[in-house]
């Protein structure tokens, strides 16, 4: 079998749907060996796996494997192991029994409850993002709101000041990029490296600080949190910080930009939402599913697995292509038609399982809240320009949204 991957590796950067559909067709569980990887695609093995506990989240070790460049290297690997050192105690990079106690405790801070009390910041917060603007002007979205409200609304939520969002958005895109490029260079590690460094002293002293005078914010709640008698050890409040701001701040970022382009390249369906505001939640649904944030999520196999009618066995790299599962026309009929109708039972945005994300619920609240503001105020809204795709393999990222913002 042909390498697909090699195959289709200009489009799965910046198009990949069209890619998933034959890879999907022709080989669901494919070996790529130009990823020394499997590369699942069809939903109800990616629906499988994602939750099978014979593969392992434990990936930190991969890292070096990415690592490439003509200079002497030496320097760059002593600065990942540091980065892996901090991955590592990453929520994200952890197996049971380790991660049983850390979500375990990071769910008591981060409840529903204390999501949804959000509503009104994260609303005041889209007001006064969006308020400079009149309508026939044309906007970059993406600068002035998908990328400054998620950093803010995370930072609030931890207890960071929301006028810091620059420097930490800086640091979490590097983070990001360092978790999402699968070549790495001398650069790219000294720049992670110093992102991570730079989130470890910024939170650093906002623990002192609340540790001092508890807050009603999460950093409040993780110093204070107990779960059958065990509690955060300061390391791990740290690495929780960074993880959720990181995560948190790009996955949303993408969640709201890839929502604003679908809603803008399919305007009945738009209107239906200014008709029917009751379907907001079916559209962000739907937005999860038709362009999905994140489109990979990775695993390594612990135990040998048979699945499709192939045998991966322990020390094989398993990408899980949630991007291609969502698009699977076994389970979404007209996978490629963004539907708002459309019923969202068992897409896979944010993973299954125990790893499923966190930090989901406030996605989807900062979501619904920028979707229904701008088209209360511009409804007949259109792209101004053509848009241009961060190129990367395991996110959706567009590079601006520029938008002319119509009554």
């Amino acid at each position: 079998m042909q390498d697909l991957l090699a195959k289709f590796s200009s489009q799965l950067l910046t198009n990949p749907y069209p890619a998933y559909h034959v890879i999907r067709k022709l080989d669901p569980v494919h070996w790529s060996d130009s990823w020394q990887s499997w590369f699942v695609s069809r939903y109800e093995d990616v629906a499988s796996l994602i939750k099978d506990q014979r593969l392992s989240v434990s990936q930190v070790g991969k890292f070096s494997s990415r690592l490439a460049g003509e200079e002497p290297l030496e320097e760059a690997r002593e600065q990942l192991k540091v980065v892996e050192g901090w991955l590592s105690s990453f929520l994200l990079f952890t197996d049971p029994p380790a991660h049983t106690r850390l979500r375990g405790l990071i769910s008591k801070a981060f409840t529903p409850r204390s999501v949804e009390l959000q509503g009104p910041v994260v609303q005041e917060r889209v007001d006064r993002l969006l308020a400079p603007f009149q309508s026939g002007q044309v906007v970059d979205l993406m600068e002035h709101l998908a990328i400054p409200l998620p950093v803010m609304t995370i930072a609030d939520f931890l207890g960071s000041r929301p006028q810091d969002f620059r420097e930490l958005a800086g640091w979490s895109h590097d983070l990001a990029s360092f978790l999402g490029n699968d070549e790495l260079t001398p650069a790219s590690v000294a720049r992670s490296l110093q992102s991570l460094q730079g989130m470890a002293s910024y939170f650093q002293v906002l623990m002192e600080e609340r540790r001092l005078e508890p807050q009603d914010d999460l950093m409040s709640r993780l110093l204070q949190a107990q779960h059958e008698g065990s509690t955060l050890k300061e390391s791990e409040i740290l690495s929780m910080c960074i993880l959720l701001f990181g995560a948190g701040h790009d996955t949303t970022t993408n969640l709201i930009a890839n929502g604003l382009l679908a809603l803008l390249q399919h305007p009945s369906e738009a209107a239906r939402l200014v008709r029917e505001p009751e379907l907001l939640e079916r559209v962000v649904e739907e937005v999860l599913r038709y362009d999905s944030p994140s489109l990979i999520a990775v695993r390594s196999v612990v135990e040998e697995v048979e699945i499709g009618g192939k045998t991966l066995l322990p020390g094989d790299s398993v990408n899980l292509c949630l991007g291609a599962a969502n698009r699977d026309p076994a389970q979404f009929p007209e996978p490629d038609r963004f539907n708002i109708l459309r019923e969202h039972s068992h897409h896979i945005p944010f993973g299954k399982g125990i790893h499923f994300c966190v930090g989901s619920f406030l996605a989807r609240l900062e979501a619904r809240t920028v979707f229904a503001s701008l088209l209360r105020r511009w409804p007949n809204s259109r792209l101004a320009r053509p848009v241009e795709r961060i190129p990367t393999l395991a996110f959706r990222r567009l590079k601006h949204l520029h938008v002319e913002l119509l009554a």
